[in-house]
């Protein structure tokens, strides 16, 4: 049985709405005023909110602001009940996050329909945001134990022959197996490193507080010398500095330099991971007359379907059986999450057997 929160200042409509609910199997509880109202919502965590605008002490609109502020509260459905119609005081109460209106009079079937279909579109929301935690915990099962498996394997077999052998083995050989070693372990910090980092961004991006907390920071850093390294480390890394073409103006942007690093490195780290030798990997920038900063990555190779890139999210590689590589698909996701808190944005466009054209947006800083 759905619990239902009335707010209204007014016994009699309250009573009314409270009659016309329970008589249709809903459970009801009431508050005459917005302070109490606030209050019963965080105690009794009601399935919907029926309230008042026009109300004394805290109005409707005043409730519903102070619900979005706590985590436990803000994604509870909301409708107000008001005697105005003007399609201004409308506007105020959806960009407050409300999900419906009924103006007073209503009628019965008015307000049954109201409250059916907000808590109908609730309960698929809730569904769907369920499925895709079903599919994420799937992903994880799938791939993380793989990925974690491979380099501890590597390092388990190169310890262990070095335990029994070492006696009898060349320097060289040593030395090969303590790369091994090295290079597993490398593999192995580096998944660990993004998988807590994935998990930091996905509780941070859930979470309305912190997150505003965090955007009201004053981040401002210089893009070119970051972008300039982390590419020419990365083309060395693939043995690839020939294929590297750079274009990139200087700006300060509203990003931490940490955060501008990560972005960076996954980026262009895909696109000499998804291309071959020879062919190009072209990144630059400009800065719009919107005050934000473009920064685009373009290669040539492996490029994806519109169906693919539609998927994009943690856990998933595409052509992983043709291309072999490591990874369990967690660095676009960390540079989607990333981007997102700095309320910028990132467009992919893929061109089969031609490029792959990474747009990404930010806004400026300080200069």
């Amino acid at each position: 049985m759905e619990k239902i929160l009335v707010i209204e200042d007014e016994i009699n409509i309250a009573r009314n709405i409270k009659q016309i609910l329970d008589l249709s199997n809903f459970y009801t509880i009431t508050a005459d005023n917005g302070s109490e109202g606030v209050e019963l919502a965080k105690e009794e965590m009601p399935d919907l909110i029926l309230c008042d605008v026009m109300m004394p002490n805290l109005d409707g609109y005043q409730v519903l602001t102070e619900l979005k502020k706590d985590g436990k509260t803000d994604n509870i459905p909301f409708i107000f009940l008001t005697a105005k119609s003007d399609r201004p005081y409308f506007r105020k109460g959806m960009e407050l996050g409300a999900d419906d209106y009924l103006t007073k009079p209503f009628t019965p079937d008015e307000l049954f329909t109201a409250v059916n279909t907000c808590l109908a579109k609730h309960q698929k929301m809730k569904k769907q945001a369920q499925d895709k935690i079903d599919e994420l915990s799937s992903r994880i099962q799938k791939a993380l134990p793989h990925e974690l498996y491979t380099p501890l394997n590597g390092m388990m077999v190169s310890a262990s022959l070095l335990n029994e052998y070492a006696e009898s083995m060349s320097v060289e050989e040593i030395k090969d197996m303590a790369k091994t070693l090295l290079d597993s372990s490398q593999r192995l910090h580096q998944i660990s490193e993004k998988f807590v980092l994935y998990t930091y961004l996905e509780f941070l991006t859930n979470n309305s507080e912190k997150l505003e907390e965090t955007r009201q920071k004053q981040y401002s850093c210089f893009t070119k010398t970051i972008i300039e390294n982390i590419a020419k480390i990365e083309a060395e890394a693939f043995n690839r500095k020939s294929d590297l073409a750079l274009e990139i103006e200087e700006a300060s942007i509203k990003t931490s330099e940490s955060d501008l690093h990560r972005i960076v490195k996954e980026l262009v780290n895909n696109s000499f991971k998804f291309s071959h030798q020879g062919q190009h990997v072209k990144i630059l920038s400009k800065i719009s007359d919107d005050d934000s900063y473009h920064l685009f990555i373009i290669n040539e190779g492996k490029c994806m379907t519109s169906e693919q890139l539609e998927e994009i999210g943690s856990f998933r590689q595409f052509h992983q059986e043709f291309f072999s590589q490591e990874g369990c698909g967690l660095g676009l996701a960390i540079v989607k999450k990333l981007i997102n808190i700095y309320q910028g944005s990132i467009r992919i466009e893929s061109l089969i057997n031609n490029q792959t054209v990474v747009h990404v947006i930010l806004p400026l800083g300080e200069a």
